[in-house]
């Protein structure tokens, strides 16, 4: 009995001295085997948002460079002039005149005055003067009684071997020119509107034709119209014309008339 007591005493002390190793070695790390470390966890790192602008910066639309075409000079009155004539209309001998029932072309104090009173009546008067080739004039023009479509204007080079060359005002502010020649009328330009010109009735305007070497050039107030090109060396008398185009009166004046010789 007391043997048996004794062999429990040592299997109790045995087992307890076993645990007690097993705890020991439990707490010892194998060797070879890392040491656990505690890894930090991965922080979220923020994505940096996109800056709002709230006054973006817009293109500026800037045109491409435009290239003017070169402009060419208008023509001017030669600068170098010698008069060739001038007439205030004070010698009644060198226009004609007419006492018609449909027209009448008569003098006033300082001006030639035409008067047309029918439908689509032409009135012409011719003067002594002889333009040449080459010459620079202006004529005034005031109108007094003018409708749409009447027109008026200047006979230069009458019947000069290329014919009679006709400048064209209607009342509206156009321009024309024709030519007359044996076999009929031949518009040389469309009507055109003129710049700086003072349309209708009562109107006042300066009228100038410059001829050089066949180059016509046409002026209104001292304001460029356009040019065309004609023969050169050609001559003839100068005239002035109006052609109503209704039943209404035209009545047109012409005065302060100079002839320059231009000298390019």
């Amino acid at each position: 009995m007391v043997y048996r007591i004794k062999r429990i005493k040592q299997t109790v002390v045995y087992i307890a001295t076993l645990c007690l190793c097993l705890a020991l070695l439990a707490c010892v790390p194998l060797e070879g085997e890392p040491e656990a470390t505690n890894t930090p966890l991965p922080t979220h790192t923020p994505v940096p948002t996109a800056t709002i602008d709230w006054f973006p910066a817009t293109p500026t639309n800037i045109s491409p460079s435009k290239t003017s075409p070169a402009e060419q000079d208008s023509p001017e009155p030669a600068p170098n002039r010698e008069v060739l004539f001038e007439d205030d209309f004070s010698d009644e001998t060198l226009w004609q005149t007419y006492n018609e029932p449909a027209y009448k072309i008569i003098y006033e104090p300082n001006a030639l005055s035409v008067v047309v009173l029918g439908e689509k009546v032409e009135a012409e008067s011719l003067s002594a003067y002889i333009l040449p080739g080459n010459f620079y004039l202006e004529f005034t023009i005031e109108t007094a009684l003018c409708s749409e479509n009447d027109r008026y204007g200047i006979v230069f080079w009458r019947n000069s071997v290329s014919g009679t060359y006709r400048l064209w005002v209607n009342c509206q502010g156009q321009l024309m020119v024709d030519r007359v020649l044996p076999e009929g009328v031949m518009p040389i330009t469309k009507w055109e509107s003129a710049r700086k010109f003072v349309p209708n009735a009562p109107a006042r305007n300066v009228f100038g034709i410059q001829a050089i070497d066949g180059q016509l050039d046409f002026f209104v107030n001292g304001s460029y119209q356009f040019s065309l090109q004609a023969r050169s060396k050609l001559e003839g008398h100068l005239g002035l014309i109006a052609r109503s185009a209704g039943d209404t009166p035209l009545s047109v004046r012409f005065s302060e008339l100079i002839v320059y010789k231009p000298e390019p």
